[in-house]
């Protein structure tokens, strides 16, 4: 399905290179829980995770469908080819897949100061699932092995993908930033945008307390966004979600700062609004102000 003479993704390759956790999280069947073990304990599991809590080393989109390696091999197709296809071989699920494409870089998903990358991370898998119609409760922290006997696996190009190289037509130029509608990588998105949000003025009412205070305070307000997701992120990505906004405003942040923002957000909700006032503007106002107060005092004096 790759053109003749292209270098191919292999076992070796993808468990020397791809899996990037230490000691990943594994498991033989998802409804009997996962476990952390080493990591070649754990190339020996049906499912394991394919990234670290911290680093997203490869987007991984579930599809649910028993033609998934068509959909995700097939030419021509909207998206580049994946790195690899784990397919279920038999059963009522026989063809029903899950599609990685390896990241040259992986991107950070614990880190409040560098968003941007992250955000478009979101937006390219959010493309490749539309483009594959893949299932949007996929929680993704867990991948079929692609290595364990019990999946059929088809490799695609053995070179890893620049982010921006995976961008399709049907990559979103924006994302719905409710809780609700959040998946994937839209989780960890939403969590920093809603919580940093949060956390700015409550730094405020807390700046004389314990910095080990304010990260509890903020590590609970980012369960609680949590708890909003259809498909929950696990606690350890959380924590450190929290963690990084907490330091960071606490590290950066003080009180000349802290005026400087809302000042900022004042201005920026003036010029979002319209309500500017302009040298005319302040001049109007003065004058009507002027012929009120005449108005109220002729009538008091007559």
């Amino acid at each position: 399905m790759e053109s003749s003479g292209a270098e191919l993704l292999t076992d070796d390759r993808w468990a020397a290179d791809v899996l990037l956790p230490h000691r990943p999280y594994a498991t033989n069947h998802l409804d009997r829980g996962q476990y952390r073990m080493s990591r070649d304990d754990a190339l020996a599991m049906r499912y394991v995770e394919h990234s670290p809590h911290a680093l997203l080393g490869s987007i991984v989109i579930d599809c649910d469908h028993p033609d998934a390696a068509i959909r995700a091999f097939e030419q021509p197709s909207d998206h580049p080819a994946p790195s690899w296809v784990a397919q279920t071989i038999r059963g009522p699920h026989a063809g029903r897949a899950h599609l990685g494409w390896w990241l040259a870089a992986p991107v950070c998903r614990t880190d409040s100061a560098r968003l941007q990358p992250l955000r478009f991370a979101q937006r390219i898998e959010a493309g490749l699932r539309t483009s594959v119609d893949g299932d949007f409760s996929y929680g993704g922290q867990l991948t079929k092995n692609p290595i364990h006997p019990d999946w059929e696996t088809r490799y695609g190009p053995a070179q890893p993908y620049e982010l921006r190289d995976l961008a399709t037509i049907h990559t979103p130029r924006q994302m719905p930033r409710r809780p609700d509608r959040a998946a994937g990588l839209g989780r960890n998105v939403t969590m920093f945008d809603t919580a940093r949000k949060w956390a700015y003025p409550q730094w405020w009412r807390h700046r004389d307390g314990t910095g080990r205070d304010w990260e509890r305070l903020v590590l609970q307000r980012c369960h609680a966004i949590n708890t909003e997701f259809p498909e929950p992120l696990p606690f350890i990505e959380v924590r450190a979600t929290a963690q990084s906004i907490a330091r960071w405003i606490w590290r950066n942040f003080s009180e000349e700062q802290y005026r400087a923002l809302q000042a900022h957000r004042g201005r920026k909700g003036g010029l979002a609004s319209g309500k500017v006032m302009t040298p005319a503007k302040r001049e109007a106002n003065r004058l009507r102000r002027t012929k009120v107060d005449r108005a109220e005092a002729l009538e008091v004096l007559l």
